[in-house]
């Protein structure tokens, strides 16, 4: 996109985001304000689909601009590891909002 690697544009917001939610978790714990929580909630879901779109673009860049294999297999390796484990926590969360909507006691 106008020359520069989409990449590059994506890639801080899952970090941002990910900091954030937990920012706003610890603030919940720590105040005892429930409420909280849901901001957090929704920050975790942005982060995983930012970070989902990373490493799609990255992966994407590597092969683009033929990076040696041996360079990228730290960074992609670190990238995709996070990425599932920011996903299963968005996945953990959607699940108990879900279970929380349709009344069930937690």
């Amino acid at each position: 996109m106008f020359g520069i690697p989409l990449h590059r544009l994506i890639i801080h917001f899952p970090i941002a985001l990910t900091i954030i939610a937990l920012v706003y978790d610890s603030w919940a714990l720590y105040t005892k304000k429930p409420e909280l929580h849901k901001t957090g909630y929704g920050l975790t879901l942005w982060a995983a689909v930012g970070a989902l779109a990373a490493v799609v673009t990255g992966l994407q860049l590597a092969q683009m601009i033929r990076i040696d294999k041996g360079a990228v297999t730290g960074h992609a390796g670190f990238a995709i590891g996070s990425t599932i484990l920011l996903v299963a926590v968005g996945g953990v969360r959607y699940s108990a909002q879900a279970q929380e909507r349709k009344g069930y006691p937690i």
